[in-house]
């Protein structure tokens, strides 16, 4: 009887609970663990909310595609991600990416990216992953826009990626989260956030990236209705890991 029962429990993980974890993000069971607990954390944690699902492509193979969203706060990418079906490989500082988590970071397909400038490595892991018909996430004003209710330049970069890598992109706006610069109260304040999903725009072979992102940075003005602010935020890199 016991043994039967263990055969049952294996067989049914094995061809049904496998199966569906891995119809998630990265078509990986501890992925698909990893998003399932994302969606409890933003629901319970940010009470988050999301407009504009109709332009999230459904299926978890979706590249070449980019998700561009403005950024206010070091858990934007996990409510972003908690909506989309497709693993994104985000580009993240390499000064915030603790040396220790790094199988995590590795496991997350994170794009790891020197925010002083002196390196192009990013730029390129972005545009190969592309090709490699993948998603990429990017926060082109690159860095947390504090007041709220305005919207910084967003780096040529982001044009530049989209030109190199002919990928259609997905525009995002996110408010009402945690009003700080600070990654845990960022992460675990409570809040009520809204995710809005502004619109999915197919690659029309636009080959200037200053085009490309001054056209995204107008649309994600008109749909939020935030102030354009055009001084840059400044780049304060910290003095150790981010944790």
């Amino acid at each position: 009887m016991g043994l039967g029962v263990w055969v049952a429990t294996l067989s049914f993980f094995y061809l049904v609970i496998q199966p569906w974890l891995k119809s998630g993000p990265g078509q990986d069971p501890v992925l698909g663990v990893c998003w399932w607990l994302l969606k409890v954390y933003g629901r319970v944690i940010h009470r988050v909310k999301a407009t504009g699902l109709e332009h999230v492509p459904q299926s978890p193979d979706v590249g070449p595609l980019v998700v561009v969203a403005n950024h206010t706060g070091s858990v934007d990418p996990l409510l972003i991600s908690r909506f989309c079906p497709f693993m994104i490989s985000w580009m993240m500082g390499d000064d915030l990416m603790w040396p220790r988590m790094m199988p995590l970071w590795e496991k997350l397909r994170l794009i790891p990216v020197d925010r002083s400038g002196q390196s192009s490595i990013a730029f390129k892991s972005a545009i190969r992953k592309l090709r490699d018909d993948g998603v990429v996430g990017i926060f082109p004003e690159g860095r947390i826009a504090l007041p709220r209710g305005e919207v910084r330049p967003f780096f040529e970069g982001v044009g530049g990626i989209i030109a190199r890598g002919k990928a259609d992109t997905l525009l995002v706006w996110i408010e009402g989260t945690p009003e700080t610069s600070e990654i845990l109260p960022s992460l675990f304040s409570p809040s009520h956030a809204t995710v809005h999903f502004i619109e999915y725009i197919p690659y029309d072979g636009e080959r200037n990236p200053g085009v490309i992102t001054e056209r995204l940075r107008s649309k994600l003005l008109e749909a939020s209705g935030w102030k354009s602010n055009d001084e840059s935020m400044p780049l304060v890199l910290p003095d150790s890991g981010a944790f």
